[in-house]
C-alpha cells in the first residue's frame, strides 16, 4: 500500500546559516494550520527552520476516511517520516514541539528516538487523557457536552462555549469564527488509545532538554495534569496567564512563544 501523502507547511529563515529545525505537532480537531497563523513565521524570523505537520486525516493530509480508525501509532509513523524528511532536508534532527495530543506523541516518539530537545505546549500528560476527562466531567460538564457533540455527531460547538472551552476572552470575534470552522472529526480509536491506561512510562532517551509550558486558564490540560508531566520528565512546568487551550492561536499567542523562544535561546 502507498504511503499517504502528508501535509508539512514550513516556513525557512532568511538566514544562511540557520539554527536547528523545528517540527511542530499539532492536538487534536486542528491540522497543522494552528501553528500557521503566528508560530511558524515567528520562530522562522528567528532563524529557526519552522515545520509543521499535519496528521493523516487532518487538514491537507490524505487518509481522512480512514481517520476513525486511526491508531496513535499511526500517528507515529507520522511523526517519524516527518523528523526524517527534515533530516534530509537539513542534515539535523529536528527538536520536536508538541500541543496537546501532539506533546504526547512527542513524548512517545522521544522514548523511541534520541531528539535534541523536546518542548510539550499544554500536553496530554503520560497517563494520558483519562485525568482530563474526568476534570471536564466534574468541573465542566457542558463543555464536556459541546466536545463530545463535535466529536460524535460533528456538531460545532457554539462559538462562545468554544471560546470558553479552548481560549480568552480576549481572542476577537473575527478570529474565534476563522478558527471555528476549520476544527474537525478526531480519530475515535486515537482517542480511546489515549484514554486507556498507559504502561510505557520510559524516559526519553539520551534525557534531552525538556520545556513543560501550560496556561493557567486551561479548563482541557489544567494545571496538576501539567504538574504530572513535568514531574514525569524531571522538571518544573511553566505557566502563563491570559491564554486558553490553544495558546498558539489567543490573543496572547505572543506570550507562548517568547517563552519557548527563551528556553530555545539557552539550549546548547
Amino acid at each position: 500500500m502507498p504511503e499517504l501523502k502528508l501535509e508539512m507547511l514550513s516556513v525557512l529563515p532568511a538566514a544562511t546559516i540557520p539554527r536547528r529545525p523545528l517540527l511542530f505537532i499539532h492536538g487534536a480537531y486542528v491540522g497543522a494550520w494552528c501553528w500557521q497563523v503566528h508560530f511558524l513565521p515567528y520562530f522562522a524570523q528567528r532563524g529557526y527552520p519552522a515545520h509543521a505537520l499535519s496528521l493523516r486525516g487532518h487538514g491537507a493530509s490524505e487518509g481522512r476516511a480512514q481517520l476513525a480508525a486511526t491508531r496513535i501509532d499511526d500517528y507515529l509513523q507520522d511523526v517519524e517520516r516527518a523528523v526524517r524528511q527534515i533530516e534530509q532536508q537539513h542534515g539535523q534532527t529536528p527538536l520536536l514541539i508538541g500541543h496537546s495530543m501532539g506533546g504526547f506523541l512527542a513524548m512517545a516518539y522521544a522514548r523511541e528516538q534520541a531528539l535534541p530537545g523536546l518542548a510539550l505546549l499544554a500536553t496530554v500528560p503520560p497517563e494520558g487523557l483519562i485525568g482530563s476527562a474526568l476534570h471536564l466531567f466534574w468541573q465542566h460538564p457542558q463543555l464536556m457536552w459541546e466536545l463530545n457533540a463535535l466529536q460524535n455527531i460533528g456538531l460545532p460547538p457554539r462559538l462562545d462555549k468554544l471560546r470558553e472551552l479552548l481560549f480568552s476572552p480576549a481572542l476577537p470575534e473575527s478570529e474565534l469564527q476563522r478558527y471555528a470552522v476549520q476544527f474537525q472529526h478526531e480519530s475515535d480509536r486515537a482517542l480511546i488509545d489515549m484514554t486507556m491506561p498507559q504502561f510505557d512510562q520510559r524516559p526519553p532517551r539520551g534525557c534531552p532538554p525538556v520545556l513543560v509550558l501550560g496556561s493557567e486558564q486551561d479548563l482541557l490540560m489544567p494545571g496538576h495534569l501539567l504538574h504530572s508531566a513535568a514531574h514525569a520528565l524531571g522538571v518544573r512546568a511553566q505557566f502563563l496567564k491570559g491564554l486558553g487551550h490553544l495558546l498558539m492561536l489567543d490573543a496572547s499567542w505572543s506570550a507562548a512563544a517568547d517563552t519557548l523562544a527563551a528556553w530555545l535561546e539557552d539550549l546548547p
